[in-house]
This record gives structure tokens, sequence and C-alpha cells, in this order.
């Protein structure tokens, strides 16, 4: 196994997350090294560019890859068991390749540089969304939220919000937490 200052690199410097790396963080955090027994993995701080290398890890039901430098939401394929995917302070600007994830029901994707919530009516059973601190601006841009009728939390606070019509949108998702909650309010 290659030393930390030894950790294979991506062409644009960032550390890859490789079949070798994951066995021996698994090791490292008393977790199985046999890929599929693993029901989470801990993979936040690393300083990757790219999610890569989970196919064997078919058991998976929380995945914590924050504080990366992922770009896209991709490699998850294999997945298909995945309840929490923690995604927030990374550098994703799409919401992209969730289909395979039927069985997610939290997503954290805050602290990116997402302009759209789109690609999520696949989620059937998503009822968390953390999308606090993107790029959201408008009705047109949170649209998309009303195609997944099981949200019953979620928090947009901290966006570029001005549009008084992003209300009107949020006011008819039939699971939302009521407005006593400001876990919702763009404004708050």
């Amino acid at each position: 196994m290659p030393s930390a200052k030894e950790i294979e690199k991506d062409d644009d410097g960032y550390p890859r997350m490789t079949k070798e790396y994951l066995r021996r963080l698994c090791r490292d955090q008393k977790l199985y090294e046999t890929p599929y027994l693993n029901d989470v993995l801990y993979l936040h701080f690393k300083g990757f560019g790219r999610i890569e290398n989970l196919e064997e890890y078919t058991g998976l039901k929380c995945v914590w890859l924050e504080s990366n430098g992922i770009r896209r939401i991709e490699g998850l394929e294999s997945q298909t068991e995945l309840r929490c995917l923690f995604l927030h302070h990374n550098l994703l600007n799409r919401i992209e390749n969730l289909e395979p994830l039927q069985e997610l029901s939290t997503l954290n994707i805050s602290n990116n540089s997402i302009a759209k919530v789109e690609n999520i009516g696949c989620l059937s059973k998503l009822t968390t969304l953390q999308m606090a601190h993107n790029r959201l601006k408008t009705a047109e841009d949170v649209r998309e939220l009303l195609a997944c009728p099981s949200i019953s939390v979620l928090d947009v606070s901290h966006n570029q919000i001005e549009d008084v019509q992003v209300v009107d949108v949020l006011s008819q998702m039939p699971e939302l937490v009521g407005p006593h909650n400001h876990s919702f309010c763009p404004y708050y």
C-alpha cells in the first residue's frame, strides 16, 4: 500500500478513490475489508475530485463525501440500497445521475454551486433535501421539487432567492412541513 505521500492523483492533482485506497481506508476505520459487507463509508475531507471505484460496495446505506472537490455526481450506479448521501461542501453545479438510488431518503448537497433543482423526480423515497448555500434564484429554479412529492424536510436557505413565487412552488409540496418550520423558508 502506498503511504499518504504516495496516494495516486488524478490529472488535476486530486487524490484518487482507488480500490486499494478504499480498502485501506476501511481497514483503518475498522470497517469491513470485504467491500460489499460495508453499509457505510466515511470519505469526507479526503480531497477527492471524483467518485469512483465503488462498484463492489453494493451494501452501502450511507456515504459521507462532504468537503472534497467533487465536481459531478457519478459513480454510484451500484449503490442501489443507498439511503443517505452527503455531498455538501463540494464543487457540484448540477444534480445528476441519481436514477439508480431508488432507496435514497436523505440528500445533502448544500454549499455547492447548484443553480437549478433537476433530476430528482426519480427519487420517490426522498424525504429530506438539504440545498442551503447554493445558487437558486427563481421559482423556475426550484419547480422540479414538485416532481418529488415525498419531500417533507427541505432547506433552501442562504440561496440567492428573490422571486416570491418560490413560496407558491413550496406551498404545492404535499408533505412539506408547515410554514412554522423555518428550514424551508428561502428568506430565513
